[in-house]
């Protein structure tokens, strides 16, 4: 006799979230995350930004200051960030902000998820 047992994997067990920010002013920072899941972290998954101004873009996790990408990009210019491992924030129930050097017309997208 056979015994047939069906296997599922039904992926990940997170919601993928994604924010879109724009923003002439983002040099006294300005959230580009939701709040994760409570008690978990974010994850990044992806993120796009532009500028028409040569800025630095910190991404820094919520109140601790903490950074986690740093961009400089040129006026004009936009860069994809596609990490191939997980970037994720050290402290549970923080969002991921943004932090430019100086005034300038931006624009982010970063798509994310909340884990244990």
């Amino acid at each position: 006799m056979s015994y047939l047992k069906s296997i599922s994997d039904d992926g990940p067990a997170w919601t993928s979230s994604y924010l879109h920010t724009a923003s002439a002013n983002a040099s006294g920072g300005v959230d580009i995350t939701a709040a994760p899941t409570a008690g978990q972290k974010i994850v990044i998954d992806d993120v796009i930004a532009s500028t028409d101004t040569t800025l630095k873009f910190t991404l820094e996790e919520e109140t601790s200051g903490t950074d986690i990408i740093v961009m400089f990009l040129s006026a004009s210019s936009v860069m994809q960030i596609t990490s191939r491992g997980r970037i994720k924030l050290p402290v549970a129930d923080k969002k991921l902000r943004l932090v430019t050097s100086a005034a300038g017309n931006i624009a982010i997208t970063v798509a994310y998820h909340s884990e244990i």
